[in-house]
């Protein structure tokens, strides 16, 4: 580094390098760490290094001397010995030395030794092999032109038997050029001693950056800040932005209690399943679902980023702060319709040629994904008004389909979420565009509009055939095309989209028959949204029995609504309603008595039926009865098709 500052003291981002080696080391939870250091600086380092040991090597004598100062100090019940370099292991997973530590104790090693292959192996030790077993080690200075031109290379990265290394770092002879001891000689001397040196193969050669110079440094620290994880990362809008990032150079890894969500697919993502603090190690920023902060404030990984003074955003904040900058971003807000609307409008990009970025709330069916990673300027995206998440956002042009009142566990009166929605549209760019639906709130919001934004209706195209079900989402459509319109796409090619269109997941998505009846399953929770949802399949299924199966979501939605739900379901023209108990998410309540309290006030047509499971056995015996049964909400309900087929 050329400075008075020991090269593990400088700082990577707003910490020692060394905290983060010492980090990593810790998290294999060893029985003892020791801290080999110079006489100046050993102070500096039991202030940042709590629960470490330390040896003072009072002269610079080498790798081989320092390590001869530790291991006197090391306890007498410890057999098996991890040596590492403080300035090397920033971006190093826990994980891999525990894989390292556990293939030399599998394979009853003396020493096994880290290597990587890399395409540039300048300025590091080659790997000098004699059929397939390593000999020797050999740094640059020392190599010679057929040397160097060996892929194979020396990680720096250690675990040796203790008895061994006892034996024979008093055998290691100072380096004739510089004095010092290496400890890569024990290489060497095992290979006389016919003790069989083993190594361990990095495939993730991303982990292993070496910090020499300052550039080095410059380069780590935007090495670092591309490395985040997300918590809560299964979750439909924090899993796109996961792989949206990943598209766009970032390294991703993440966690949530659910770690087989069907979200996650597309290229792998490193995730683990829960939340340990253990996480929170060589990321530049900690990324969350809003849900864990409302919560979950003093979540252990909260507490640690916050204790290593890693910047913590949730994933909206970081969509449209870091993904979303220098991009034309067309956001899509409303009570509900995002997903459709969203998907809509990107499959038009899409088949336009746009090649835009595209993030949405729900499988889109023809993708597989909730996501689509674009090269171009373009950028769609939901925008939801819960939590004010909407207002992380400033679309070039902003789509507002409805303005109901929902989430009252959130917004406490109807003038609350006019007052989000105000903001929002504020937070439109310069000259940009806001899109609205033909409503009188809607109207009115507009006037609240800057002058310089332009505002369009959305027109009713009507010279189109859909293939998803429900005249009601020609609403989406419409609003879709009006925006393709402003963007100048070709009508025709519009409308061919817009009519080869497959749909999304849980929007009356076809699940499969149970015994030749069609069941179908729909996301939906409002009380507006279940009437037109189900009426629409039961208008597809005309002269078919149709059974609904609706799992009331959070207790606040419905007691709030409970007057408009006892009035929507008595209204749709479904043959049968079974409800299930309340899915309560985070709130707390009688999940049985609000349900059937529900199904009482609708009356004769609809009974309470319990759990998914219990449901799922009350239909199993009356199967026959039916042509097609729906399920609905945003809970559990995804779960009765598949609880029905492994019931028969």
């Amino acid at each position: 580094m050329k400075s008075k500052l020991p090269k593990v003291l400088h700082k990577l981002a707003n910490r020692p390098i060394i905290k983060y080696s010492f980090e990593v080391v810790k998290n294999t939870k060893p029985a003892q760490i020791i801290v080999v250091s110079s006489p100046d600086s050993v102070d500096k380092l039991k202030m940042l290094l709590e629960g470490a040991d330390f040896v003072i090597q009072r002269k610079a004598l080498g790798t081989a001397d320092a390590t001869l100062q530790a291991i006197k100090k090391i306890r007498s019940d410890i057999k098996t010995t991890l040596v590492v370099y403080g300035a090397d292991l920033a971006f190093f997973n826990s994980e891999t030395l525990n894989r390292v530590i556990k293939q030399h104790l599998q394979t009853n090693s003396v020493q096994t030794l880290v290597t990587a292959n890399i395409s540039n192996p300048t300025g590091c030790g080659r790997i000098i092999r004699d059929k397939g077993q390593i000999v020797d080690i050999v740094e640059e200075k020392d190599a010679t032109d057929s040397i160097r031109k060996i892929k194979e290379v020396n990680v720096g990265i250690y675990v040796f038997d203790k008895g061994f290394l006892a034996q024979n770092l008093t055998k290691v002879k100072p380096s004739p050029v510089s004095g010092e001891k290496y400890l890569v000689d024990l290489v060497k001397i095992a290979a006389k001693t016919g003790e069989k040196t083993r190594t361990y193969a990095l495939k993730d050669t991303d982990q292993w950056f070496m910090i020499d110079t300052p550039n080095d440094l410059k380069l780590a620290s935007q090495k670092l800040a591309k490395r985040v994880h997300i918590m809560g990362i299964a979750g439909a809008g924090a899993s796109a932005v996961a792989q949206i990032a990943k598209g766009n150079g970032y390294k991703v890894s993440g966690c949530d209690i659910n770690s087989r969500s069907s979200y996650l697919k597309g290229p792998k993502l490193e995730i683990k399943k829960g939340h340990d603090s253990s996480h929170i190690h060589n990321i530049g920023m900690l990324i969350v679902s809003p849900a864990i902060i409302k919560y979950d404030p003093k979540n252990g990984e909260l507490k640690e980023a916050k204790r290593q003074k890693i910047p913590v955003v949730t994933w909206q904040q970081f969509q449209g702060q870091i993904l979303q900058k220098n991009k034309f971003v067309i956001a899509v807000a409303g009570a509900y319709g995002k997903s459709t609307t969203t998907a809509l409008l990107s499959q038009i990009l899409i088949d336009a040629g746009l090649d835009p970025t595209c993030e949405i709330g729900a499988t889109v069916l023809s993708w597989g994904t909730n996501y689509k990673v674009g090269n171009s300027k373009y950028y769609v995206c939901e925008a939801d008004e819960y939590n004010d998440n909407f207002l992380n956002y400033n679309p070039d042009i902003a789509v507002v389909l409805s303005m109901s009142w929902d989430h009252p566990d959130y917004f406490k009166t109807k003038e609350k979420v006019f007052d989000s929605f105000e903001q929002f549209i504020n937070k439109i760019k310069n000259n940009g565009v806001l899109v609205i639906a033909q409503d009188p709130s809607l109207e009115k919001l507009a006037k609240l509009a800057r002058s310089d934004i332009k505002i369009a209706i959305i027109r009713n195209y009507d010279n189109y055939k859909l293939s998803i079900i429900g005249d009601f989402r020609r609403e989406n459509a419409n609003a879709a095309l009006t925006v393709a319109k402003i963007l100048e796409i070709n009508s025709l090619l519009a409308m061919q989209s817009i009519q080869n269109f497959s749909g999304v997941a849980r929007r009356l998505e076809f699940k499969g028959k149970v015994d030749n009846v069609r069941v179908y399953d729909d996301y939906a929770v409002q009380p507006y949204t279940v009437l037109t949802t189900a009426n629409a399949l039961k208008e597809k299924f005309k002269n078919s029995k149709v059974v609904l199966v609706f799992e009331p979501h959070t207790f606040s939605r419905i007691n709030i609504f409970f007057d408009d739900f006892v009035k929507n379901l008595k209204k749709c023209r479904i043959d049968k309603i079974l409800i299930t108990e309340v899915y309560p998410a985070r709130e707390k309540g009688n999940k049985k008595e609000v349900a059937a309290k529900l199904a009482k006030a609708i009356g004769h047509k609809a009974t309470f039926t319990g759990s998914i499971i219990d449901t799922a056995n009350y239909l199993k015996k009356s199967l026959k009865a039916y042509d097609v049964i729906c399920s609905m909400g945003a809970g559990n309900a995804y779960k009765l098709y598949d609880t029905l087929i492994s019931l028969l």
